[in-house]
């Protein structure tokens, strides 16, 4: 096996590992209504304030239709308003009602809540280790959005 199998190996096991252990693949994530995905989606749209969604679609390399129809949801729900562009009719521009901050908020604070849970009792010198290999996946993978 040479260097790039086993390292395609290793990131799938780690790939595998991390999915389960951080709930991604249950229905709903952290027992709420949403998915992954929309919580993802969510955060964004925080993130931005307002933007439209070719700034998501480009920032989560996401195919549009797949955001359309959560976007569609998300209006329905009451968790985002939409306004056309007054420069370019083709845009509307999409940011969180004050539901869609509360639910967005709450969402957050779940996922801290769960990250706490999994690195509790873990040493000073452990949480140090962990951000130092985070951040060196980060390094060698991609840039930080």
């Amino acid at each position: 096996m040479d260097s790039y199998d086993k390292t395609i190996s290793e990131i799938r096991k780690f790939n595998r590992f991390y999915t389960v252990n951080m709930g991604f693949l249950d229905a709903g994530y952290l027992e709420t209504e949403y998915s992954v995905a929309e919580t993802r989606i969510l955060f964004e749209i925080k993130t931005h304030k307002t933007c439209i969604q070719s700034d998501i679609v480009k920032t989560l390399h996401m195919d549009k239709s797949y955001l359309s129809r959560m976007i569609k949801n998300f209006y329905k729900n009451g968790l985002i308003e939409k306004k056309k562009s007054d420069e370019d009719k083709r845009a509307t521009y999409i940011k969180l009602t004050e539901k869609g901050i509360q639910e967005t908020e709450k969402l957050i604070e779940l996922t801290n809540d769960q990250i706490k849970t999994k690195i509790n009792g873990l040493s000073s010198d452990k949480c140090h280790e962990l951000c130092n290999a985070l951040n060196t996946v980060i390094s060698i993978l991609g840039k930080e959005e």
